[in-house]
């Protein structure tokens, strides 16, 4: 029997699956619900539908965050969650279940001991030929590779920066900025600014809502708090002004970053680079005015891809049809 392709981006917030020759099956969220008894663990549900027992708790049902940071945080149920995930890429009606290969796009600053975890854990779910990838080279992929590329990949706890080549990455990091960043940033300011708690949905909310980076935005909205050191509940106006105050810092310590790699590119890929701009991808891409805002500082074209949450599982599966030799992608080229 056939073996099925699966190119998997195993991210913090989402989890996105590319099957070869069906496209994309699975795009959701990274987390589980699970119930532990006897020693062994039963999912519950996976996925967007966690939300629910995140806002209605079930006593001894467990909510798990199954990565963060790029990293396995829990072994067991995030096993129970690529279990379901490969199950959604199985053919419906196949009596013997065909092999699963995996192509699982990584971070670049994963250890050896953490990309080991993670092998471990998809053999665990059923997969059985694993090959791990940075990501960068992924998202170069879908772009077209053989070119010059300039990737920022802002997922949820990391931003991954790269200049990719023909022949691999040239240069990259993974630095600890993200989309998370910027709403825990709101809650903290929720309670120093009006001494009120807000859950973290709720920062995340006020975030896709308010926050921009256009100085003429001027929108607001009305949310329900927690005063700190009572049980009451009250209600806050908070608007873009107050939320963009909160964003621009964090945004100004990732484009500094950024604009120290940009003297990383090498003069062979400087045409390229300059044609195609920088290219933004990742949920945290998605943040009002932020391509503008990083032009603007860069002095350079920006483009934010369309499929951003998915762009690099969709590009992984350039290697899988191509059968690409990975001997020369898998480590750093110095362009001269």
């Amino acid at each position: 029997m056939k073996p099925i392709e699966l190119s998997i981006d195993l991210g913090s917030a989402k989890t996105s699956i590319h099957k070869v020759g069906s496209g994309l099956i699975v795009n959701d969220e990274s987390r589980v619900v699970v119930v532990t008894k006897n020693n062994g663990m039963t999912l519950i549900e996976s996925g967007k539908g966690v939300e629910k027992y995140v806002q209605k708790p079930v006593q001894g049902y467990q909510v798990v965050n199954t990565v963060d940071k790029g990293v396995i945080t829990n072994e067991r149920a995030a096993i129970c969650m690529l279990k379901d995930y490969i199950s959604r890429c199985m053919p419906g009606n196949a009596i013997i279940k065909p092999r699963v290969k995996a192509l699982v796009s990584v971070g670049m600053g994963m250890s050896y001991a953490e990309k080991k975890d993670v092998e471990k854990v998809f053999f665990k779910a059923g997969a059985r030929d694993v090959t791990m990838i940075e990501s960068p080279l992924s998202v170069a992929a879908a772009l077209g590779f053989g070119k010059g590329h300039f990737i920022v990949d802002i997922g949820s706890s990391k931003t991954e920066i790269a200049i990719v080549g023909r022949d691999g990455i040239v240069s990259g990091c993974s630095v600890d900025i993200g989309g998370d960043k910027i709403t825990k940033a709101i809650a903290d300011y929720m309670v120093m600014s009006m001494s009120s708690t807000i859950s973290f949905s709720l920062a995340e909310k006020i975030k896709k809502e308010l926050g921009s980076l256009y100085e003429n935005n001027n929108m607001s909205m009305r949310v329900n708090v927690h005063k700190v050191g009572s049980q009451r509940v009250e209600s806050e106006i908070i608007n873009s002004k107050e939320i963009r105050a909160i964003i621009q810092p964090i945004i100004i310590d990732l484009l500094e970053i950024i604009y120290n790699m940009s003297f990383e590119i090498p003069d062979t890929l400087a045409d390229d680079i300059v044609h195609e701009g920088l290219v933004l991808c990742g949920g945290g891409s998605n943040l009002t005015g932020l391509a503008e805002y990083i032009s603007k500082f860069m002095k350079m074209k920006v483009a934010r891809i369309d499929d951003a949450t998915s762009v690099v599982s969709r590009g992984g599966m350039y290697f899988l049809e191509n059968n690409v030799d990975f001997s020369k992608l898998l480590n750093l080229v110095n362009y001269k």
